[in-house]
Order: structure tokens, then C-alpha cells, then sequence
């Protein structure tokens, strides 16, 4: 074999070596020191406690709303005749309470005045405690009946996105079903992969900037939880050399008026310290 085709291959072994050891001897960084992550949204499905038709949906997908703003109404003609009838109960309650007190007070006095009975008064005592427990009866009845006549409308817990709806009015919704999904600001956040040898830079509070294609400056942030444990392991021992392959999940949380621009699944990149 010539000199020259000797050196070649040499050369080109050596060249094959090296290009398989580079990302060993010399790990990749992220540009600008940043780290991959995506937006992440935590949802508040909103249900009724009590299965109904839908009547009205005040909502789309994609509104913003307000706090306390109405979401849907379930059909209600149900707990409506249930609380009318409670009510009417409660007052032949109150009425029956009213004429065993007036028979309390006139025993009271003829007793006082020893011109009953004895056995009179017990009689008019037990009577108006009876009406007394009646009346406590009904008056917890009507009060339920209040409370599921209004979990057939439920309002938006806090300002929000609609994040979606699950039934359309005319539709029947299980009890318990969500009917809407909300994404409040609050429940914005970020999730980044920070490898093994970061993890010192990155505890709970540090500020940190967000990046996302379309803003024209980065989110502030700042480090609101670090995963304990590997987000992706090998499956071989933990070498020296192996370890710089680990990475592990780190939350940011925003601040409600920075967070409305983050979009849940978008990438994102993010750096410390405040944007600039």
C-alpha cells in the first residue's frame, strides 16, 4: 500500500474519532446559555353538583371573561317547583309556630296567676317546642332547595380565557360533567429541561426571562418548582461522563398581566435573570 493512501486513511480514521468524541469532549449549550421549555396552562373545569339540560351557554371558546361573569344555566323548572313548595311548608310552619306561642303566653300567665292546670302548660311547652323543630326543619329544606336551584347556574371563579365547552344548550349534562374549561392567567406557567450540572443555578425564586417567537420582549419570571428527580434517565449506571445527560423539569410561574401572553404548547426559551 502506497505512503500516501496510508496517510489518507489515517487522517480519515482520526477525522471519524473525532467527530464521534465531539459532543463528548466539547457538550452542546444552548444559545446564550437558554433552556428549551414550553407554556404550560393548568385548567378549572367548571361543573354543576346536579345533572340538567343545558338551557343557556353565556360563553364561546376563546373569550376572555371576567370575575363572577355567568358561564351557563341548567335547567332549573325542577328545584323551581321545589322551592316554592319548601316555602309554602316553611310559612304553614311559621304560621302553626306563631299560634303555639300565643297558647304559650296566655298558659304562662294563667299560670302565673294559678288559674290553670299544671298539665295545661306542659302541654302548651311541648307544643311550641314542636312548632320550634318544625319550622328549624323546613327552614333547612327550603334552604337546600335554594342551594341546588343555584348550582344550576354557575359563575366564572376569576377572570379567565374559555379554554373550551364540552355540551351545547339542549344537551344533557351528568352531574359533576365539566361544562366549561377556563384558563385563568394565574394558572399560566412555564416548564424547562435544565441539565444536571445547571441545577445549582436555577433554585425556587430566581428570576428568570422568557422568550417566545412573537413577543417583542421577554416574559418575566421567576423559578417556582424543581423537579427531584431525572426527567430523562439512562438506562445504565450514573458514569461521570454519562451524568451530563440528565435533565430535570423546572416550573416558572409569571405574573398574571405577563402570563396572558404566554400560549400553553408554544416553545419557549429561558434564560436568568430579568429579560432586558
Amino acid at each position: 500500500m502506497k505512503p500516501k493512501l496510508i496517510r489518507i486513511l489515517i487522517f480519515a480514521a482520526l477525522g471519524a474519532i473525532l467527530w464521534l468524541a465531539w459532543p463528548r469532549l466539547f457538550p452542546a449549550k444552548a444559545a446564550n446559555d437558554a433552556w428549551p421549555g414550553y407554556g404550560e396552562g393548568e385548567m378549572v373545569y367548571v361543573a354543576s353538583p346536579i345533572g340538567g339540560e343545558v338551557v343557556t351557554l353565556n360563553v364561546k371558546r376563546g373569550d376572555q371573561i371576567q370575575a363572577n361573569a355567568p358561564l351557563f344555566v341548567l335547567d332549573r323548572t325542577e328545584e323551581m317547583a321545589a322551592r316554592s313548595e319548601a316555602e309554602e311548608t316553611l310559612q304553614e310552619m311559621r304560621t302553626q309556630f306563631d299560634k303555639a306561642k300565643l297558647d304559650f303566653d296566655r298558659a304562662k300567665s294563667l299560670r302565673e296567676k294559678k288559674v290553670t292546670a299544671p298539665e295545661n302548660y306542659d302541654a302548651a311547652v311541648q307544643t311550641l317546642l314542636a312548632a320550634q323543630h318544625a319550622v328549624a326543619a323546613r327552614q333547612r329544606a327550603r334552604e337546600q332547595m335554594d342551594w341546588r336551584y343555584s348550582q344550576k347556574q354557575q359563575e366564572a371563579p376569576s377572570a379567565a380565557l374559555v379554554y373550551d365547552t364540552y355540551f351545547r344548550p339542549g344537551e344533557w349534562v351528568p352531574a359533576g360533567q365539566p361544562v366549561v374549561a377556563l384558563l385563568p392567567p394565574e394558572y399560566l406557567k412555564v416548564r424547562f429541561f435544565v441539565p444536571e450540572g445547571d441545577l445549582g443555578k436555577v433554585p425556587t425564586g430566581t428570576p428568570i426571562s422568557i422568550s417566545m417567537d412573537g413577543l417583542t420582549a421577554p416574559l418575566e419570571g421567576k423559578v417556582s418548582f424543581v423537579s427531584p428527580q431525572a426527567e430523562y434517565t439512562l438506562p445504565i449506571i450514573y458514569s461521570r461522563e454519562n451524568r451530563a445527560k440528565l435533565v430535570y423539569l423546572v416550573e416558572g410561574s409569571l405574573a398574571p398581566e405577563a402570563a396572558r401572553k404566554l400560549h400553553p404548547g408554544a416553545p419557549v426559551e429561558v434564560r436568568l435573570g430579568k429579560g432586558e
